[in-house]
């Protein structure tokens, strides 16, 4: 029985490994974003490059908020400036603070040595004026004289002591006996610096909300930019527009394609039989005849699957056919001048 010749597309190519020249189309969407179409920047069949604008969102919405959160942000960022500034302020006169302490320390201890000796003297001086008394080698008014300058002394040796401990207030015992021996405050634990200096941590914690605070609303800021940036839809690769979804004042829905591009990646398909199949594993280059131009171009194998028609070939099997299985093999071709799709290119491997 007579069963005829096989000329389906796909047997015609796997016999002449031949392919028409096909170009990658992608629907190109917004990202993210929707809105009402304000402009088309192309037309269609029109040839773009990548980052050319294709399609125009409304933008005056977005425009208003980065406006506002852009002053809201330029006032943190003025805040938090002022708050370091402060900080720097404060912990250098804490510094300076603590240093002139140490320093004041030193002095009054120096006044009160020098304040007992002079208490002492005084004291020597009013036992020898009340010997003298006794004996009649003196007046009442030089006892009395005596007396008062020993009283005063006392009491300024007092004044200075009490000086002398409130300046040291949050020292500890051991500092304390180091420095009278030492006579050098330096080191000293003040309770009047660290109180200054937990004021100071306080507002660094205050001055990492504000950072935080900050950089939030940068985040924030960058976010509207880039919804900004995303209404108006750019080419992604060189191609060609083929269609235009949407018209101006079209309302186009979030992720909706809105524009279909033809781009520069082209290809073809030819089929060979499972025993050539492995001369065209991804990757291998081939050369192929551009029948209307009469020219060689490379490609490159992308793929070698199992073709469409293997179902029908097994079929013919089974009616006592000797064909074999038949994969689809993609290449993609190198782009030259002229080379147009649509052109039938044969493959010479």
């Amino acid at each position: 029985m007579f069963l005829g010749s096989r000329n389906d597309a796909v047997s015609v190519a796997k016999s002449i490994k031949s392919g028409v020249l096909t170009a990658d189309e992608i629907n190109i969407a917004f990202q993210n974003v929707g809105g009402k179409v304000t402009k088309r920047f192309v037309e269609e069949s029109q040839i773009v490059k990548k980052g050319d604008p294709l399609m125009q969102l409304e933008d005056i919405d977005t425009k208003l908020a980065i406006d506002r959160l852009q002053a809201l942000v330029d006032s943190q960022k003025a805040a938090v400036n002022q708050e370091q500034k402060n900080i720097e302020i404060t912990e250098n006169e804490t510094n300076l603070s603590e240093l002139s302490t140490w320093r004041k320390i030193e002095e009054v201890q120096a006044n009160l040595e020098a304040a007992k000796s002079a208490r002492n003297l005084a004291n020597t001086e009013f036992d020898r004026q009340t010997q003298l008394r006794k004996s009649g080698g003196n007046s009442q008014s030089q006892l009395d004289n005596a007396r008062n300058v020993f009283i005063n002394a006392k009491m300024q040796v007092i004044k200075i002591e009490s000086q002398l401990s409130t300046l040291m207030i949050g020292a500890t015992p051991e500092q304390i006996s180091q420095f009278e021996q030492t006579k050098n405050a330096t080191g000293m634990t003040i309770q009047s610096i660290l109180i200054a200096r937990q004021k100071l941590l306080n507002r660094q914690n205050q001055l990492t909300q504000l950072q935080s605070q900050l950089a939030q609303g940068e985040a924030e800021l960058k976010q509207l930019q880039l919804n900004y940036d995303r209404l108006t839809l750019r080419a992604p690769e060189d191609g060609k527009v083929l269609k235009l979804m949407f018209e101006d004042g079209e309302m186009v829905p979030n992720g909706a394609p809105a524009v279909l591009l033809e781009t520069d990646r082209k290809y073809i398909d030819i089929y060979v039989n499972e025993k050539m199949v492995n001369d065209y594993q991804p990757g291998t280059t081939v050369t192929a005849n551009v029948i209307a131009l009469n020219k060689e171009v490379k490609g490159k194998v992308r793929f070698a699957t199992a073709a469409p028609s293997f179902a029908d070939l097994r079929m013919t099997r089974e009616r006592g056919q000797a064909d074999l299985t038949s994969y689809q093999v993609r290449i993609y071709i190198k782009s030259i001048p002229k080379l147009l799709t649509g052109m039938t290119l044969e493959v010479e491997k």
